[in-house]
């Protein structure tokens, strides 16, 4: 699979570090397409440091980049360890880091790792998705790769992950895709967001 792949603005360079989910959502594209922006972003193995950055330089110099973005064919924050020891040379030119999750970190890491991403990331994106947990286990469908969780606790997860972010993050937006949502419920959405501390709702 390709580790960085342009995806609109050529100065944003997305990250693509696994193709492990917590989710398996029915509105994904990775069930549609192998990859974006004419990347390749299934199969293959995951990442180390030295096969990352050799993925962003094909690309260009790190200071042609203002912003990276963790987001690819899989939930990132598997791969806390990559994020983590390539924050440093990521910014090492200026540039910010953003995050794009499903909120489920905590979860997949047994432990509180929102500090240790905060270190990492400057910005947080959290795919919201839904008003409700009954909505969410339908559209979002999680189990993944933690079948042994109970699915009720993803949606639990992610809320928590989604209230306590803005204390750890510079910026924090939440999501959701806007064609398998109705206006009522992306309002809802914007009303939950709001309530969880997050003002900005993005609607994909």
């Amino acid at each position: 699979m390709d580790y960085a792949y342009h995806y609109g603005d050529v100065r944003k360079l997305y990250l693509n570090a696994t193709n492990r989910c917590t989710n398996r959502c029915s509105f994904c594209v990775r069930y549609r397409t192998e990859g974006l922006g004419g990347a390749v972003l299934w199969g293959g193995e995951e990442p180390d440091l030295g096969m990352l950055q050799r993925a962003v330089g094909a690309h260009g110099p790190l200071e042609s980049f203002r912003e990276f973005i963790w987001c690819g064919f899989g939930e990132p924050t598997f791969r806390l360890d990559l994020i983590r020891e390539a924050a440093p040379w990521l910014r090492s030119r200026g540039a910010k880091i953003r995050l794009n999750t499903n909120g489920h970190a905590c979860l997949i890491h047994g432990r509180d790792v929102l500090p240790e991403l905060a270190q990492a990331a400057d910005e947080v994106s959290i795919s919201l998705n839904a008003p409700g947990c009954e909505r969410y286990l339908a559209l979002c469908r999680p189990g993944g790769d933690m079948l042994e969780t109970p699915p009720r606790m993803f949606w639990e997860g992610m809320n928590d992950f989604l209230s306590r972010a803005p204390f750890y993050f510079e910026h924090t937006h939440a999501s959701v895709v806007g064609s398998v949502l109705n206006r009522d419920e992306i309002e809802q959405c914007r009303s939950l967001a709001a309530s969880r501390g997050v003002r900005q709702l993005r609607v994909r």
